[in-house]
């Protein structure tokens, strides 16, 4: 999928397959864009989807599902990218993911828990030590 991102910078958006398929689904209905250049989400005067309405949407379906927390996009691209990094993914595909061009963009994005640090110490004193002998 190509989108247009920050800046009107273009990217490819890899997305799961069961995704794919709802947006198949979607592009088939007869009141879905026509053309590649109309809005994916369209709001009723055929405009793009606002960022203020897609953040109120967020705040909708979190409050449905119980969440107290004030998540927004931003904080859902911090996720993204974290669960990217606990996952194992390498730090350059989480990097292009993100449509960033510096690494140290994307390195503000991933939260590394406290215990991963220590264990990565310990890790490195038991290398360390094994070196030694």
């Amino acid at each position: 999928l190509r989108v247009k991102g920050k800046n009107r910078k273009q990217r490819a958006l890899f997305i799961v397959d069961k995704l794919y398929d709802n947006l198949i689904a979607y592009l088939s209905h007869p009141q879905s864009p026509k053309r590649n250049t109309d809005p994916l989400f369209p709001v009723e005067s055929g405009k793009a989807i606002s960022n203020d309405r897609v953040q109120k949407k967020i705040k909708e379906y979190c409050k449905e599902a119980g969440i107290k927390e004030r998540i927004t996009p931003h904080v859902l691209r911090h996720f993204f990218a974290t669960e990217m990094y606990h996952a194992n993914v390498p730090l350059d595909a989480i990097q292009a993911m993100m449509g960033h061009d510096k690494m140290a963009e994307t390195a503000v994005y991933i939260k590394v828990p406290d215990q991963f640090k220590e264990e990565a110490l310990v890790q490195l004193t038991i290398n360390e030590r094994m070196s030694w002998e």
